[in-house]
């Protein structure tokens, strides 16, 4: 029985229990049309990836501050997606 038990707790301490931030809730993206995207948020998103053709985008946080996710693809076909503030500043790529 302590054999289990202790091989229960390793366990536990070694998976940990949940996510990084302690927040075990998804976060959930809001759909945005493209016509409501703030202009200098378009603005910074074309000088910071001119390659890109910019057909949807995402209202939600990034490091739990507001922020709009702009997906993008590439002559190539290639889809990629930007991280920015509402003021237009860049937060991610991926």
């Amino acid at each position: 029985m302590k054999r289990w038990t202790v091989l229960s707790l390793l366990t536990v301490a070694l998976c940990g229990c949940g996510d990084q931030d302690g927040d075990d809730v998804a976060e959930v993206k809001k759909p945005m049309p493209m016509d409501q995207v703030p202009a200098v948020v378009l603005k910074a998103a074309k000088e910071a990836a001119p390659n890109l053709t910019f057909f949807a985008a995402y209202a939600g946080k990034y490091d739990g501050k507001d922020a709009i996710e702009l997906k993008g693809k590439t002559k190539s076909g290639q889809i990629k997606e930007l991280e920015l503030s509402p003021d237009g500043k860049v937060l991610g790529t991926e």
